[in-house]
């Protein structure tokens, strides 16, 4: 079941893609085609982890499992940055001339460092959960696949939470100030899916597709009547 589950997750990361893509060609906006990068990433994810049981524990599964990781570790605080362009084009005062977008892309930058030490400090490891059969870099005491196998720790996904919590905090701002839910209720439903009771039915990659979701609906939502072009500006809508 699980199996067929993120399958269809994928499925539905890649109705993302093309509803991102669209933005892109109908706005220009230079975010929403680099975020195509992370958005094709977890198309990939999502395939994986439902192929596994297909293929099985491998040398190749474990290989074609590490793009997975290194997607996360370079590409999931770019929505921080999608953020900041979504309040942009909202017209916000605040988010009018060059530093502000400067604070939110430093953040991430300074994320996308935090996480570097994981390309060379990580190992894959066997982890059987549900009905799926995958790598990750961490393995609790339920996840277990073989006698002997021992418990992996892994550290709190800290940029991960900083993302959420930028995109909970901007997606409020566009709620309460511009009548837009949809950021907001994305960011809180991820953030509550990766926690528990509702981690222990791995629902945590559900709530990638509702903060991207959500993201992206923001940008389409506030680029409607604006001049195509790459670049977010606050002129570009009413304050």
């Amino acid at each position: 079941m699980y199996s067929e589950l993120f399958l269809f997750q994928a499925l539905l990361q890649a109705v993302l893609v093309v509803w991102l893509w669209r933005v892109w060609k109908s706005t220009g906006l230079l975010v929403a085609g680099l975020l195509l990068i992370p958005q094709f990433g977890l198309v990939y994810d999502n395939l994986i982890v439902g192929a596994g049981r297909f293929i099985g524990f491998s040398p190749l599964l474990e290989a074609i499992s590490w793009p997975r990781f290194w997607i996360h570790w370079l590409f999931g605080t770019w929505l921080i940055v999608v953020a900041g362009v979504a309040l942009r084009l909202a017209g916000f005062q605040f988010m009018r001339g060059t530093r502000p977008m400067l604070i939110f892309c430093s953040l991430t930058f300074a994320l996308m460092m935090y996480d570097l030490p994981h390309f060379w400090n990580e190992r894959l490891y066997p982890v059987c959960e549900f009905d799926l059969i995958r790598y990750s870099t961490a393995v609790s005491a339920d996840t277990l696949c073989f006698e002997g196998q021992q418990v992996v720790r892994s550290s709190p996904p800290i940029p991960s939470i900083i993302t959420c919590f930028v995109v909970i905090g901007s997606g409020a701002l566009l709620m309460f100030k511009r009548k837009f839910p949809w950021m907001f209720l994305g960011g809180v439903l991820m953030l509550a899916s990766a926690m528990p009771p509702l981690r222990n039915f791995k629902l945590d990659n559900f709530g990638e597709i509702l903060i991207a979701g959500g993201c992206i609906w923001a940008l389409s939502h506030f680029s409607r009547d604006r001049k195509p072009g790459p670049y977010a500006r606050a002129s570009d809508s009413a304050a």
